[in-house]
């Protein structure tokens, strides 16, 4: 068996080379993670240690940007074209071109290996005449390589491939590379570049049929691919995570699992693996996955950070619904298998129920155990441990005490046949987060509902610093304010409805009304809210000191404008000054810039610095 083949490759960057260990272990492997994470210097470094692997076969490497100079044929690339397109001018190399065609990295080479190889040929014109009704015609004019294509379901003359579809184009390029047997590997950066989700689906049975050794004869070839789109991805058993490579840095190694994990014995993951659907495999890309208890959470939580400001999807999160009860800590550690840092939005039973998910996030959480520390406990679970038995304890002996705000609650309502003794914790943590310290001091003297509930939420707390927070109402439904607690028929048009009455609250009374909620998006993004009035603060600050002091010395609006034009060059145009009797007024002329509280009008002698921050600081 060729593989496993263990590659030794060294990654090049701008701080300098790292040496990364890359298991080859079947035809196929994709390398995945978002912008930046280094997908392409790794696919790069592949190509270089692959060589000896392929005993005299070629290696191919495709990149992204592979329409290359045939896009001055397809667009005004320099502004100077107008209507006056070249179309006709498309070319794809000089016949000086074809020995070098497999070191190309654009679609020049695969048009030239069409020019070449007549089988490949064949085998591409066959499956754009059935799936796509054209033809292709490679035709040499002058040295130059010219392709002309022709609609088979249409009348009309033939036209240059200058205005063929750009999706058309990738893929002929890919399909002759993927046909070509002289290349023993192929490495393809986004090979979904210009084609719809149907058309990546197909390009994926076509990559899967050439994956593979060269030794297994036909047109089988090693193919190493970086994307970032779902379509391109074909996971049905836990054995298909083994081609993932997941990168997060440059300067951080990719992980891979190994097929030695644990985890993938694990009947639930591999019932979850089984069903990975569009969000599941979107969060294979994100570093940190935002799991919630379901659609409902789900949609409660994109509207929340979209009203917020809060970008969990740029930040490098996704939100992921987990159905099914008790799935939370599975997908958790799934997820963290993947090299990826999961963060939880759990329902209140995920915590009173049992300690599973809470010892998997506590344990070997050093910023817990520091802060359990300082609370005089051994680590952040033994304080975890010790408050939920001793809380599981209070319910049993004292349930009469707290019943009356108890039993009112969904948990209690809806419990199953044989779930009293389950139904009384949940209720209970619910009712203990639910009510305020007169009510809770009211139940006994000995004021013992209140020091659980202090306990409680100090475990809560050690909890949110290790990325679980506990919905501490219950479900997310328990804290509708305008649908009904209740539902459990039709909860996503529920949720529907209960965002449209949360768009119209202020997003601090937001922030009141979903604290837990809140809490959790801004963790899982750890990205700053957009605040466009910082960016453009150091640009006003650099003008309004010394038009402060212009102005002290009687300068006219005049003096002030050309003032600004000194100072700020191009970006004077952001600005409008004027001198208004014993003030300065500076305007925003932008339409686009969404700062608040402009024109800013400051007098002589006043601390210009302090007046800006205060106008331009944002509303908590």
């Amino acid at each position: 068996m060729p593989f496993p083949i263990v590659l030794n490759t060294t990654v090049q960057s701008h701080n300098g080379n790292f040496n990364r260990e890359i298991t080859i272990r079947n035809g196929l492997t994709i390398l995945i993670g978002p912008n930046g994470s280094g997908k392409t210097h790794l696919l790069r470094a592949i190509k270089n240690a692959l060589p000896q692997h392929v005993q005299g076969k070629k290696i191919r490497f495709i990149s992204a940007g592979r329409m290359g100079m045939l896009e001055q044929s397809r667009s005004d690339y320099d502004g100077r074209r107008g209507s006056g397109i070249l179309y006709e001018n498309a070319n794809f190399g000089s016949k000086g071109d074809v020995d070098r065609r497999h070191n190309i990295e654009t679609l020049n080479g695969d048009f030239q290996t069409l020019s070449e190889r007549a089988d490949i040929l064949v085998k591409v014109q066959e499956r754009l005449k059935k799936l796509f009704k054209r033809d292709l015609i490679i035709e040499w004019d002058a040295g130059t390589l010219k392709v002309v294509f022709a609609r088979l379901d249409k009348e009309g003359a033939p036209y240059s491939s200058g205005r063929e579809a750009s999706g058309l184009l990738h893929l002929v390029g890919l399909l002759a590379a993927l046909y070509d047997d002289d290349v023993g590997a192929l490495m393809l950066d986004e090979p979904e570049v210009s084609l719809h989700p149907q058309l990546q689906a197909f390009l994926l049975n076509e990559i899967a049929s050439a994956a593979g050794h060269y030794s297994e004869n036909g047109f089988k070839k090693i193919i190493v691919m970086a994307t970032h789109s779902t379509e391109m991805l074909n996971i049905l058993k836990c054995d298909d995570l083994l081609s993932l490579v997941f990168c997060h840095d440059l300067d951080t190694a990719p992980v891979q699992i190994s097929p030695e994990s644990g985890e993938l014995q694990n009947k639930k993951v591999q019932a979850l693996v089984a069903r990975l659907g569009q969000e599941h495999k979107l969060s294979l890309f994100c570093r940190k996955p935002l799991l919630v208890e379901g659609p409902s959470d789900a949609l409660i939580c994109s509207f929340l950070s979209q009203k917020l400001g809060i970008h969990i999807e740029a930040s490098g999160s996704q939100l992921l619904p987990v159905i099914g009860t008790g799935q939370m800590p599975v997908v958790s550690k799934f997820i963290k298998l993947l090299g990826k840092a999961p963060v939880v939005l759990a329902d209140a039973d995920a915590f009173a129920d049992s300690l599973e998910l809470t010892n998997y996030y506590l344990n070997g959480c050093i910023i817990a155990d520091q802060k359990a520390a300082a609370s005089g406990a051994a680590s952040a679970t033994a304080l975890a441990t010790s408050a939920y038995n001793d809380f599981c304890q209070l319910v049993n002996n004292k349930w009469e005490e707290i019943e009356d705000i108890a039993t009112p609650h969904p948990y209690w309502v809806n419990k199953g046949e044989g779930e009293e003794t389950k139904a009384k914790r949940r209720a209970v943590f619910c009712a203990l987060f639910s009510h305020d310290e007169s009510t809770l001091s009211d139940l006994n003297t000995d004021r013992s509902w209140i020091t659980i509930r202090c306990r409680l939420e100090a475990v809560l707390g050690l909890l949110e610093l290790a990325g679980c927070f506990i919905l501490r109402k219950g479900a997310i439904e328990s804290y509708y304010q305008s649908s009904d607690i209740f539902t459990s028929e039709g909860k996503p048009s529920a949720a529907v409805d209960e965002i449209e009455y949360l768009d119209g609250l202020e997003p601090s009374t937001l922030e009141g009304v979903l604290p837990e909620v809140t809490r959790c998006i801004k963790f899982a993004s750890q990205g700053e809210k957009i605040n466009e009035a910082e960016s453009l603060r150091d640009v006003l600050l650099s003008i309004a000191a010394p038009a402060v002091a212009k102005l002290n010395a009687g300068s006219n609006t005049q003096e002030m404008k050309i003032l600004c034009k000194t100072i700020l060059r191009e970006k004077s145009e952001l600005f409008d000054l004027a001198v208004e009797g014993e003030q300065l007024s500076i305007a925003l002329k932008s339409n686009i810039l969404d700062v608040r509280g402009f024109p800013i009008t400051i007098g002589k002698g006043e601390d210009v610095v302090s007046k800006i921050e205060r106008i331009l600081k944002p509303k908590a």
